[in-house]
């Protein structure tokens, strides 16, 4: 793969506007950052998805994408940075065009499989979208029809209009790439695998320094961000979340520096490996659980079994969640479940895991599963205001049914 990756050509790079060609970008410079690091997939892997891509772009008639979302901009061409700007990726049926900072034409050359780059100045970032926009423009046919995922929170609110001002059919595509994102390649698969040790990493340092005398739910997330950090290529997306006593019981509460309690400690974490993450529920016990927590224990651990032992590619997303809806049974008043049976997870970018389509195991939603699909199982139950217990798993969708890729018993652990 690494001569595959080498092979690439130089995009064609030029600035926008005032933008001058900076004089530390040469021929060599640019050939140097552009082997500085090796890109996560190969050549053909990009291809595959750009191909994807555009069969369901022609289907919708679509001329053209405007990515913005910064995890389907890294999907279609590799490209990643620290730098929040919008920066999006211009896809038509022939070329791709990426649209950055000067001062991100490095990560643009180190990361990305792109065919050209565009950039303004970095003190002109204010006024970068229109710039950015007039040119993709100024690519596209009159009248084009061009997608965008406006509803997502990377996607300025002011570049439908500026489109539409430039005689550009703004077309909402339903999550197009992100539905493309859905089905998980077998290198993208082993990427989650890799995420899942960091993710295991992470459980046994939570265990272990809950097991140290006064130890806080801050000292279990600090530990838990070490291990997940180590080795890591790439952090990850959200938490750790270390929920202890009755915070347990308050959904999406997390440390603030308290002692652990003598009952149930939540935690939800990932490991990530180039971005891709592998995120569990595991709750901490110090000492027996409570009638009431052990009832808790028990509903998590059958949603999570009632949903693995029923995915199965061809399987609506709607009868696993009846089925899962059915093992759980009528929950006691006190209970908390958001009735959430599974999501996908795969490449993700701040500020969430959950960053794709919204393609949930739920009730309502009545796709098949397919094959090479990857969910968490959120198999969190909470005693509202008192306590909870989070025990889940991360699963790939195979052949014959799901594959837990995620390590270690969906079980209490003993930490006193």
């Amino acid at each position: 793969m690494g001569r595959e990756q080498r092979s690439v050509p130089r995009p064609d790079i030029a600035g926008l506007g005032a933008a001058a060609d900076p004089a530390w970008l040469t021929a060599k410079t640019a050939a140097a950052v552009t082997a500085a690091e090796p890109r996560p997939f190969s050549d053909a892997e990009y291809r595959n998805r750009l191909e994807a891509v555009r069969r369901r772009m022609a289907e919708a008639a679509l001329d053209a994408m405007v990515v913005f979302r910064p995890s389907s901009v890294e999907y279609l061409c590799g490209y990643n940075t620290a730098e929040t700007a919008p920066q999006p990726l211009l896809v038509t049926g022939s070329h791709t065009c990426l649209y950055v900072p000067d001062l991100e034409v490095g990560r643009a050359l180190a990361g990305s499989r792109v065919g050209r780059i565009r950039f303004v100045g970095y003190a002109d970032a204010l006024r970068s979208l229109g710039m950015f926009l007039d040119h993709a423009a100024g690519l596209l046919p009159p009248g084009a029809r061009v997608g965008i995922e406006a509803g997502h929170a990377s996607t300025p609110p002011q570049a439908v209009e500026i489109l539409r001002a430039r005689g550009v059919a703004v077309v909402d595509p339903d999550h197009l790439v992100e539905r493309v994102r859905l089905v998980l390649s077998d290198a993208e698969i082993g990427c989650i695998e890799t995420a899942a040790l960091a993710t295991r990493a992470g459980t046994d340092a939570a265990a272990a320094e809950a097991r140290k005398p006064g130890a806080t739910d801050s000292s279990v997330a600090a530990a838990i961000a070490a291990a997940l950090f180590r080795n890591a290529d790439s952090p990850s997306a959200w938490g750790p979340v270390v929920a202890t006593g009755e915070r347990a019981g308050i959904p999406h509460s997390s440390w603030v520096n308290r002692r652990l309690g003598a009952g149930p400690t939540f935690l939800e974490f990932a490991g990530a490996h180039r971005r891709y993450h592998a995120p569990v529920m595991r709750t901490l016990a110090a000492g027996a659980l409570s009638p009431g927590d052990r009832r808790l224990a028990e509903l998590a651990r059958t949603a999570l079994a009632a949903v693995l032992e029923s995915a199965k590619p061809g399987v609506e997303c709607s009868r696993v969640a009846d089925h899962a809806a059915r093992a759980v049974g009528r929950l006691p008043e006190d209970v908390v479940f958001h009735r959430l049976y599974g999501y996908p997870v795969g490449l993700a970018h701040k500020p969430h895991w959950m960053d794709g389509a919204p393609f949930y195991i739920t009730r309502d939603n009545h796709e098949p599963l397919q094959r090479g699909m990857v969910f968490h199982v959120p198999a969190s139950f909470r005693s509202f205001g008192r306590s909870g217990v989070g025990l889940s798993q991360t699963f790939v969708v195979e052949e014959h049914g799901a594959r837990v890729l995620t390590h270690g018993p969906a079980e209490i652990i003993e930490v006193g």
